[in-house]
């Protein structure tokens, strides 16, 4: 039995080395992973605090960058990206607006001041609002205003020994000029002594020789006034024989005028006398003429005739008045007397002495009564080597367009060589030019159409009132008055000799309602 437990004992030991082994492993394997657990806890608290560290050194960094930044700006040293950074990390209120306010604070304390409000304007480059906000960036830095102070300064001081040296110079010029005052004092002391006894001996010599002087002028003055009276008389003499001299001219200009007047009251037609200026040599081809006056009769391009029968001069004016038909202003026909030329020409070409090349400009009738080799060429104001001069009143629409064409009847008879003296210009109610001796035609043009009804009356009775008395005037002076209906057509000269009511007033209206008063006499001699 003993045996048998011994034996038992035995076999029970390994078993038990094995749990306690168990244990044993099971124990330092916990220990181990605690210990391992614990660790790992502690390195990630330390990479915890290490990240914190990192951040907060980061935010620091970013901090004291922004207030370099903020430095550079106000200095004037910033680099490219410091502007843009800091307007966008910078918020109201925030580290940098705080450290710009003691920047400035801390300058005006520097500077004796109370607070960078007293700060001088130059000084005042970059601030800070009510809000707290910083303002712009300044344009011009802290160092470029210092300079900006420091040159001024420079400046000031330089000023300021420019002036102390004027100073000087005017302190030295004065003492020199006070030394002159004193010499100038003793000098008109003496001067002062001496003038008077020099003035009395000068005085007395002048009093001599104007008593002197007056004796000799009261003996010229009565010689004078002699003389005077007697010179007086002469002129009452010259003054009364004038007079009487002045009378007598004024008795001869007066008979002059009444015999101006009977003369031109007795005025005959001035056309009954007209006498041909040439004639026509040949019809070379349709429209064209050839006419025995050329360069040695001056005629010029442009120069006009009247063509009459050879037999116009024996049977007279009448054996070329025709009986027309034409119409009035309400359309009617009425029978008018009118004088017919054969022809109008006009001189297009001088070809030689007595010879010119002329255009038809007007045939009355081209197949039985047309201009033909022999006719006579007649002009009212033409004649060889000269011409008639010619003033000209009213209206002279030539065309019939309802246009006063005063102007191109000037230009036109220039053209011919036909001078004109004077036109009555019925915008100013004036002459324009001068009546003159050499002037022989007044050629007289259509007159306002004045009737009860129209609603232009009065104007146009002013109007024709003013034409009149041109008319007059130039009555007066001696001067034939001609219509232009005879005028004209007798120097070739094309015009429209029937002008309806209505353009008769269209020609008129720029004359109504535009001028002034007409009282003053129309010329001057």
């Amino acid at each position: 039995m003993a045996k048998k437990a011994a034996g038992g004992k035995e076999t029970s030991l390994p078993l038990i080395l094995a749990l306690v082994f168990f244990v044993l492993t099971t124990i330092t394997f916990g220990v181990l992973w605690y210990m391992q657990f614990a660790d790992q806890e502690a390195k990630v608290k330390t990479v915890d605090d290490a990240k914190k560290d990192a951040a907060a050194a980061r935010e620091l960094a970013k901090k004291h960058e922004l207030k370099a930044r903020l430095y550079r700006i106000y200095l004037g040293a910033d680099e490219g990206e410091d502007r843009t950074q800091l307007a966008g990390d910078h918020k109201a209120g925030d580290e940098l607006s705080i450290e710009l306010k003691r920047i400035n604070n801390e300058l005006a304390k520097k500077m004796g001041l109370a607070d960078a409000t007293s700060l001088p304007e130059e000084l005042k480059i970059w601030g800070v609002d009510d809000a707290g906000k910083i303002g712009e960036p300044p344009t011009k830095a802290f160092v470029e205003a210092v300079s900006a102070s420091i040159k001024e300064r420079d400046a000031a001081k330089a000023e300021e020994a420019k002036t102390t040296k004027l100073y000087k110079d005017a302190a030295a010029g004065y003492e020199s000029a006070g030394k002159v005052l004193q010499e100038a004092r003793a000098a008109f002391a003496k001067v002062a002594e001496d003038l008077p006894k020099d003035f009395k001996t000068k005085l007395d010599a002048q009093i001599a020789l104007f008593e002197a002087r007056k004796a000799k002028f009261i003996g010229a003055e009565a010689q004078t006034r002699g003389e005077l009276d007697k010179a007086m008389e002469e002129k009452g003499s010259l003054e009364r024989d004038q007079k009487k001299k002045q009378e007598q001219i004024n008795g001869l200009l007066d008979q002059i005028a009444i015999l101006i007047k009977e003369q031109a009251k007795n005025q005959v037609n001035q056309f009954a006398f007209e006498e041909p200026q040439g004639k026509i040599l040949r019809r070379p081809e349709p429209g064209v003429v050839e006419i025995n006056l050329g360069s040695a009769d001056l005629v010029r391009p442009g120069l006009t005739f009247t063509v009459l029968p050879n037999d116009y001069q024996e049977k007279g004016r009448q054996s070329r008045v025709r009986i027309l038909r034409v119409p009035d202003e309400r359309g009617q026909y009425k029978n008018v007397e009118r004088f017919v030329e054969k022809a109008t020409i006009e001189v297009i070409d001088v070809v030689g002495p007595h010879l010119a090349r002329c255009r038809v400009t007007q045939e009355f009738d081209p197949i039985r009564d047309g201009a033909a080799p022999g006719d006579l060429l007649y002009n009212s104001v033409w004649r060889k080597g000269t011409a008639d001069h010619i003033a000209l009143v009213g209206i002279f629409d030539i065309n019939g367009d309802g246009t006063d064409d005063i102007e191109a009847v000037i230009r036109d008879m220039n053209r011919m060589g036909v001078p004109v003296d004077a036109f009555y210009d019925l915008k100013q109610r004036k002459w324009i030019g001068q009546i003159n001796e050499q002037t022989r035609y007044l050629v007289e043009g259509w007159y306002p159409a004045n009737s009860a009804n129209d609603p232009n009356r009065d104007d146009k009775t002013k109007l024709i009132a003013a034409m009149t008395g041109a008319v007059t005037f130039g009555r007066e002076k001696g001067v034939a008055v001609v219509k232009f209906q005879d005028f004209f057509p007798r120097m070739g000269y094309r015009v429209k000799l029937d002008l309806p009511v209505e353009k008769l007033n269209q020609a008129t209206a720029p004359y109504l309602n535009r001028v002034a008063s007409i009282e003053a006499p129309p010329m001057k001699e």
